[in-house]
């Protein structure tokens, strides 16, 4: 089952397998998918000019979209003006590739763009950009996620220097935790609070790599800090 939108926002359940056409969420777009048809909003979007291999001139769009769901990239092969920062449109016949191992939305030019009436009740811009709470069970369904919050505990810490990363389970699943700045590790079993990437990895399944981590518990954080100074 998903959720589909109606107008002003209102959506239904509606079986996921009745039509091809019927509006996705954008939390669990999968590699190789095509056909997506959804309804988001333009978080950001840039223009890079490019040369084809044919030598050909053009413009590529890339940025940010979302719904109340998730948040995820885009790339347009085409120019469009509907692609505006903070405007709300449908999407249709676009299809998902990974880029730099998240799930990108492509939008080419057997896809159309729509931009959405202005009294849509849909989520607004600074809400949207709000990182989403998932649990890495779903997210390994899913094939990663794009800035997530994760909750868990370090259950194993890796001492080399060229890993540089800890294993993090919530009770559903666990991930290779890495920082993305090199900074102090945590103990084991530390619960944390992470803001970041999850992408796969051949090597240790799932990797999720962190721009924000923080202690859960002020009185993990007291006893850290004692035991650095006498151990």
């Amino acid at each position: 089952m998903q959720r589909e939108y109606k107008k002003h926002g209102f959506f239904s359940f509606v079986p996921s397998h009745t039509d091809s056409r019927k509006k996705r969420e954008l939390w669990c777009l999968k590699h190789g998918e095509s056909e997506i048809n959804c309804v988001c909003r333009v978080l950001e979007e840039s223009r890079k000019e490019i040369k084809t291999k044919g030598g050909v001139e053009k413009v590529v769009l890339n940025g940010l979209i979302a719904d109340y769901s998730a948040k995820i990239p885009f790339i347009s092969w085409e120019e469009r003006a509907q692609l505006v920062t903070d405007t709300v449109v449908q999407i249709e016949n676009a299809y998902v590739k990974r880029w730099k191992g998240l799930a990108t939305l492509y939008i080419d030019k057997k896809a159309r763009v729509r931009v959405i009436d202005k009294d849509i009740d849909f989520p607004g811009w600074a809400e949207l950009m709000k990182p989403k709470k998932r649990t890495i069970g779903e997210i390994v369904v899913c094939g990663g996620a794009f800035d997530v919050i994760l909750e868990g505990d370090v259950v194993s810490v890796s001492r080399s220097e060229k890993e540089g990363g800890m294993i993090l389970d919530d009770g559903t699943g666990a991930v290779f935790l890495k920082l993305r700045e090199k900074g102090e590790g945590f103990l084991f079993g530390t619960p944390v609070k992470a803001r970041g990437n999850v992408v796969p990895s051949g090597k240790s399944g799932y990797v999720f790599i962190a721009d924000k981590v923080k202690v859960k518990d002020a009185m993990i954080e007291e006893i850290k800090s004692f035991l650095s100074r006498y151990t």
